[in-house]
């Protein structure tokens, strides 16, 4: 429900200077500070800060959103067209983001960050669903590895599948229905059963 809320001057007797608020903040480390229209162009925030901001003056209303309920989220168009998702079934699809959060106005707004580059040569793929252990059997002899099912690997289980590798050298991939665990000493050969698991796996 709407309420009437009437503000009140709270004077610092010590004369806190403006260069202090931002200290006094990141003391307080609050979620929403308001501020008077007038301080706008006396007291500059950081852009990067932790808490979202608004400003108030007389006449005026703003809007605040409850930060303990569901709220809704904006997309920037430039964030939005960054966007590549991937179908999981039918009706879901997901896609990694990366974006800051931020509150204008009353409505969040997911926004692009300063730094436009994403990283996206870099990062790890983020994989999700069961792994089939015949094609990454298939996959990681297309890599060129030599590699079989273990010798102590029951079929009949069905809970843990373990493939070999005996060469270039020696490798154990352990798949379950949660996970998937690659115990190797060597780099080259870690990254190759890595880029074959990722050729059969979902991930974003």
């Amino acid at each position: 429900m709407p309420a009437a809320i009437q503000v009140l001057e709270c004077s610092f007797l010590s004369g806190i200077k403006t260069g202090k608020v931002n200290p006094l903040l990141a003391v307080l480390k609050p979620k929403l500070v308001l501020f008077p229209e007038d301080l706008k162009s006396r007291c500059p925030l950081k852009e990067d800060a932790p808490w979202s901001f608004l400003y108030y003056s007389e006449v005026k209303t703003i809007k605040i959103l409850n930060t303990r309920e569901e709220f809704e989220v904006r997309l920037a168009a430039n964030v939005a067209l960054g966007l590549q998702p991937r179908q999981l079934d039918g009706t879901i699809a997901v896609a990694r983001l990366r974006a800051k959060l931020h509150l204008s106005n009353g409505q969040y707004m997911l926004v692009a960050p300063k730094d436009h580059s994403d990283g996206r040569s870099k990062r790890q793929l983020l994989h999700w669903g069961a792994v089939d252990a015949g094609r990454v059997l298939s996959a990681l002899q297309e890599k060129g590895l030599t590699c079989g099912f273990a010798a102590d690997d029951d079929v009949s289980a069905g809970c843990e599948r373990s493939v070999s590798v005996t060469s270039p050298e020696e490798a154990l991939v352990k798949m379950t229905s949660e996970r998937t665990v690659i115990y190797c000493d060597d780099e080259n050969t870690t990254k190759q059963i890595y880029d074959a698991l990722s050729s059969v796996c979902n991930g974003i």
